[in-house]
């Protein structure tokens, strides 16, 4: 039985690796955009940041957990947010804006580290802090498209919306509430569980407005 149960966890750990991994490599595009164009135009900065910050964040909590599966997605994560955003700055013509929310994120997470090693004894309690913090992150990060949501609605036209991102944000979300699941870790769980409905109101929004859309589109054409 112990046997059958390592081998489901391993199977699922590996999924959600490549899962999670794909979902990550969805910042190429925007990439290419900007070196094609030369311009940082309509490509926010500001989720390659709070992507990385989550990655450093649920890297560490990997490190005390001893997690392999963490450890995996949040190096190769991290990799990737860092390439997006030295090209991002390579080419914003203003980066004033990027430097603060970058120094502010230095600061976060200076602040946290300093915490962590100077006013917290026990191990178990820093993996405690840094779980909550990290989760805290992730759900935030989910909420984010609630504003793009509303927009939608508003306009009753889905364009804005990524099919392909949304659906691998739905199985990666699923994985991970399962994997959390397996492992009994409520860390992993709860973000992952309550990034699933915004997954899933996005892709209700998808369908409710696809002809809406292609209307808007023939409109602008």
């Amino acid at each position: 039985m112990a046997d059958t149960m390592d081998s489901y966890l391993n199977l699922l750990a590996n999924v959600t690796i490549l899962c999670t991994v794909a979902m990550f490599a969805a910042g190429i595009p925007s990439c290419l955009t900007i070196f094609k164009t030369g311009s940082t135009q309509n490509v926010p900065y500001l989720p390659f940041l709070m992507t990385l910050v989550n990655n450093i964040l649920w890297f560490y909590y990997g490190i005390l957990k001893n997690d392999s599966t963490l450890l995996v997605v949040n190096g190769i994560g991290g990799c990737l947010q860092i390439i997006y955003i030295a090209v991002y700055l390579y080419f914003a013509l203003s980066r004033v804006k990027e430097m603060r929310q970058s120094l502010f994120a230095m600061c976060f997470m200076s602040a946290l580290w300093f915490l962590l090693q100077n006013y917290v004894v026990e191990p178990k309690i820093i993996e405690d802090r840094l779980g909550l913090t990290a989760s805290t992150i992730t759900v935030l990060m989910y909420a984010s498209p609630l504003a793009e949501i509303a927009e939608v609605i508003r306009r009753k036209n889905s364009a804005s919306i990524s099919l392909a991102l949304t659906i691998t944000s739905l199985a990666t979300s699923t994985l991970w509430f399962l994997y959390g699941l397996l492992i009994s870790d409520l860390y992993i769980q709860v973000p992952n569980f309550l990034g699933i409905p915004s997954c899933l109101i996005r892709l209700v929004l998808i369908y409710k407005y696809t002809g809406s859309t292609n209307q808007y589109v023939a409109n602008l054409s």
